[in-house]
């Protein structure tokens, strides 16, 4: 394999004025196909911090040894996937990414009072959810999906006068109907003549 500068990709945001770099729709909608083309399905989530996302990856094996207690195999017991970010943006979809339309309660805006929303925070999950996190760099894309998360609300509220409202993000990978967690679209931007 060739050295190719070009090749070495950041993981920043592919976001626009408008959309941001995660989108989310109920489990069973159509996946993007690829790392370049939009995905209108989805509803745009807002700002995601400085420390980006994280994907985790762990595989459990288990080794075969023989009577000298040599490995001669080794299978795979078991895979997981979560996927970590946190958002500083706080608006209702985001909210409702992370506690469900059932628990955020959205009041438009009146002459006495700007929009009003409020969280029924207690012991209930939102749904499992399809998600997609665009990332680009120059004409380079990259596009992770979840095809079946569950989203929860992962550690500590933090309220500081110098810094934003971090709403700590997990989600869970679990299977789809063709037994993946995770996928991931690559594009490296570079089109034939």
């Amino acid at each position: 394999m060739a050295i190719d500068t070009a090749k070495v990709l950041v993981g920043a945001p592919m976001q626009s004025g408008t959309t941001g770099a995660v989108q989310y729709a109920d489990v069973g909608t159509d996946l993007p196909a690829d790392a370049r083309t939009a995905w209108a399905a989805g509803t745009s989530c807002g700002y995601v911090s400085e420390d980006g996302l994280t994907l985790t990856a762990e595989y459990s094996t288990v080794d075969i040894k023989d009577w000298s207690k040599n490995t001669v195999r080794t299978l795979l017991e078991e895979f997981t996937g979560e996927i970590s970010f946190s958002f500083i943006q706080t608006d209702y979809e985001g909210l409702c990414v992370l506690f469900g339309e059932d628990h955020v309660h959205r009041t438009p805006a009146t002459s006495a009072a700007g929009e009003t929303i409020t969280i029924d925070m207690g012991a209930h999950l939102a749904p499992a959810r399809t998600f997609v996190f665009n990332m680009k760099d120059g004409d380079a894309r990259m596009r992770v999906v979840v095809p079946n998360g569950q989203p929860v609300l992962d550690g500590d509220l933090t309220f500081v006068a110098n810094e934003p409202i971090k709403w700590n993000v997990k989600i869970v990978c679990s299977v789809d109907g063709a037994g993946e967690r995770v996928y991931i679209h690559t594009d490296d931007g570079v089109v034939s003549a």
